[in-house]
Order: C-alpha cells, then sequence, then structure tokens
C-alpha cells in the first residue's frame, strides 16, 4: 500500500472523511497523525480503514491506467525516415 500511496495520504483520507462528515467521538476532524496510526496498524477504526481502502482502490486504478497509457507510447514504433538526400 505504501507504494501506491507515496506520501500525503493522510491529509487526503482526511479531507474524503471530512467530506463524508466521518468525525471523531469530540466531533471534530480526525488528525492526520491518528489516520497514519490506523493505517500502520496502532490503532483500529473502521471508517478510516474504509476509506483508506477506497482511496488505495482509487489509486490503483490509477497507476494501472498511466501504466497502460505509458505502454502504449513507447510500444509504438517511428514511421520510417526514408532517405532524406536522396
Amino acid at each position: 500500500m505504501k507504494k501506491v500511496f507515496k506520501t500525503g495520504y493522510a491529509k487526503e483520507v482526511l479531507a474524503r472523511l471530512n467530506q463524508n462528515g466521518i468525525v471523531n467521538q469530540k466531533g471534530e476532524p480526525f488528525g492526520t497523525s491518528y489516520i497514519t496510526h490506523v493505517f500502520n496498524g496502532r490503532n483500529s477504526n473502521l471508517d478510516i480503514e474504509e476509506t483508506i481502502i477506497s482511496i488505495y482502490q482509487e489509486k490503483l486504478e490509477e497507476v494501472k491506467e498511466i501504466s497502460k497509457k505509458r505502454k502504449e507510447i513507447f510500444s509504438t514504433k517511428k514511421p520510417d525516415a526514408g532517405n532524406i538526400g536522396s
């Protein structure tokens, strides 16, 4: 998962949680440190875990799409240049 997320995933997870109105027991938004604790398995929170998995699946699809496009671009053959001086 860390390869797909790279850095800054906690802010993205936090934004998605806020967008969906998911807050902590005090009614406040979760902190990014708590989100990283859930990601690393130190804490458990189903809402955060589901959000992380959802974003992970989206990122995985993006990576696959980029890889597919890259493969299409680099696998096309260059047209023959012909004889320029003749």
